[in-house]
């Protein structure tokens, strides 16, 4: 229900223009529609998780006769108005944002429609003749988010599926779109008493609901919502409660809140139930009742997060903290046997001459008891008698050295544990993040979290000496001209998951594909144009055909003490491609 009122919604605005479209998060678009003189921001999310399509709200007072929603919790980041163009943007905005931009910016919003009562959301744009659909599939982490043309082929999509990943929906560019596998269920909105009845007498031994969920492509919330306005098998009257909950227009969007106030769930019928203590809490619109629920999970599932990283992260202290204490203990305990250990070496010298070589034991007189009675000392065969009771001295010594330490050790330890238990719940009975961040010093001043390094920021080419930019359509491709620059651009310069390219068994260029860690959304033709320019910095620039070899950047290695620019590398592919232009 929540991915047809929010198509209604869109379908609302049909006319408008898309002037912007930025890419804040690697599964988020943004698009930006001018409709009825406002801009209005329409988020499009393929998380896993967080699967979902709504306008974002503006920041506006509630008016007087409509009380406010509830705010998602302290720990939430405030809304925007609109989002940040620089931050989406820093480091260059993705392939498929630019891919966006080049078919959707000044295009018109043609319709929305969602597809089948299902959780799939088609927007058709239309730019002068050309006309491109973008579809949304909120489907768990299944979701996708795909740029089709006029004849259905797949453009791009954020998400990329490759025919190995599935044989059955390959999602990548120049593959026909096919809709996802959810079988031949009907739309509720068709609904009639002559096709409700024919689905009654196809399986009468199955339960109603089993035939509903089998036949329509219903939530828990819509069968719920059904089986309330008719609970018997009678075709007309499900009928109707079929084409009722698939009807936009009889929508109540709100936002479900428990005994505590905080959000459970959106309700988009009047008629929803709602949780033990809890209240419903109404919304201008379906987007509204969506962000803010998605705005507290998002921020709640932030928060828990960051709870267990704390909790865990005293659960290891602890742990740590009772293995030193429990050293500690040995160690002392250990210690007490110091003066036996003396007294056994100091046996084993007064006998060395009554000690044969390869003893395993000797029994002696033990002139330190009064009464002069004999004990036995084991000793190894392998070693010299007189090494043996040097090692005794140096061990008894060694223990006794070591008590002052381990007693400041258990001190130390023991004050720390004290003070990590009283710390602990703190974090438990934090409720926001501002709470929880006010424990973070604590925990630091403690040791908890390691002093991390930032990491460093790759330099650009611009700050690299000697290391050429090319702009090869979208993307940047870095070129190294001798071993100085092919040294610093490959050890230095380039990430993990760039396309390193080199000419295949004899001298070239270093060259570089920076993929913004997307290796797989680099075009093929931006590979060739690549391998091109490799070849042409090479020692084979006036053959016909020059082997380049391709690979990621990680899967190229420097050996300690070889030349600059000198390297080996596996997982490579090769290209014959003809010299390009320098």
């Amino acid at each position: 229900m929540g991915m047809a009122a929010v198509a209604a919604e869109i379908d609302a605005c049909a006319g408008g223009q898309v002037q912007q479209v930025l890419q804040p998060e690697a599964e988020t678009v943004v698009l930006t529609l001018r409709a009825s003189g406002r801009n209005r921001h329409l988020l499009l999310s393929v998380h896993a998780r967080h699967a979902r399509a709504h306008f974002l709200p503006p920041r506006r007072p509630a008016a007087p006769d409509q009380p406010a929603l509830p705010a998602p919790t302290p720990m939430a980041p405030p809304p925007v108005d609109e989002p940040s163009r620089a931050a989406t943007d820093r480091g260059g905005p993705p392939a498929f944002c630019m891919l966006l931009r080049k078919h959707l910016k000044g295009a018109i919003l043609v319709a929305a429609r969602q597809i089948g009562f299902d959780r799939v959301l088609r927007l058709t744009f239309r730019y002068a003749e050309t006309e491109v659909c973008l579809v949304l599939e909120a489907m768990g982490k299944h979701s996708n988010l795909m740029l089709l043309n006029a004849e259905g082929t797949v453009l791009d999509a954020i998400k990329r599926v490759s025919s190995r990943e599935s044989r059955l929906r390959p999602v990548h560019p120049g593959v026909p779109y096919t809709p996802p596998p959810t079988g031949r269920r009907a739309d509720p909105a068709a609904a009639t008493p002559e096709s409700v009845a024919a689905l009654l007498a196809e399986a009468p031994s199955a339960s109603l609901d089993e035939r509903l969920l089998g036949a329509y492509p219903l939530g828990p919330t819509a069968l719920a919502a059904i089986r309330r306005r008719c609970d018997r098998a009678d075709p007309t009257c499900l009928a109707e409660a079929l084409r009722a909950v698939a009807d936009p227009s009889t929508y109540a969007p709100a936002v479900l809140l428990d005994a505590r106030g905080v959000p459970v769930g959106v309700s988009f019928l009047p008629d929803d139930p709602v949780p033990a203590g809890g209240s419903r809490q109404p919304a201008a619109s379906a987007s509204e009742a969506l962000a803010a629920y998605f705005a507290y999970r998002i921020a709640h599932e932030a928060f828990e997060g960051r709870r267990r990283q704390y909790l865990r992260a005293l659960d290891d202290a602890v742990r740590f903290s009772q293995r030193r204490i429990r050293e500690a203990e040995e160690g002392t305990e250990a210690a007490r046997a110091a003066p036996n250990l003396e007294r056994e070496a100091t046996l084993l010298l007064a006998n060395l001459g009554r000690i044969p070589r390869g003893a395993e034991r000797i029994t002696v007189v033990d002139f330190y008891d009064p009464e002069q009675h004999e004990v036995t000392l084991t000793l190894d065969p392998a070693v010299p008698a007189q090494e043996q009771a040097e090692k005794r001295f140096k061990r008894a010594r060694k223990l006794v050295d070591a008590v002052p330490h381990l007693e400041r050790q258990w001190e130390e330890e023991q004050a720390r544990l004290e003070r990590l238990q009283a710390v602990r719940p703190q974090v438990e009975t934090a409720t926001t993040m501002p709470e929880l961040e006010a424990v973070a010093p604590l925990l630091d001043e403690l040791g908890l979290f390691r002093e991390r390094r930032p990491a460093p920021v790759p330099r650009r080419a611009a700050e690299s000496p000697g290391v050429q930019c090319r702009q090869l359509g979208a993307f940047e491709v870095l070129l190294g001209r001798n071993a100085t620059e092919n040294d610093h651009l490959t050890t230095r310069v380039a990430d993990p998951d760039d396309i390193w390219l080199h000419a295949r068994g004899i001298t070239s260029a270093h060259v570089v594909i920076r993929t913004g860690r997307h290796p797989e959304r680099v075009p093929h033709a931006v590979l060739l144009e690549a391998a091109r320019l490799c070849a042409r910095h090479s020692t084979a620039k006036h053959s016909r055909l020059v082997p380049v070899d391709y690979t990621l950047r990680k899967y190229v290695v420097k050996r300690r003490g070889s030349p600059p620019g000198t390297v080996q590398y596996t997982h490579e592919k090769t290209l014959h491609v003809e010299p390009g232009l320098a």
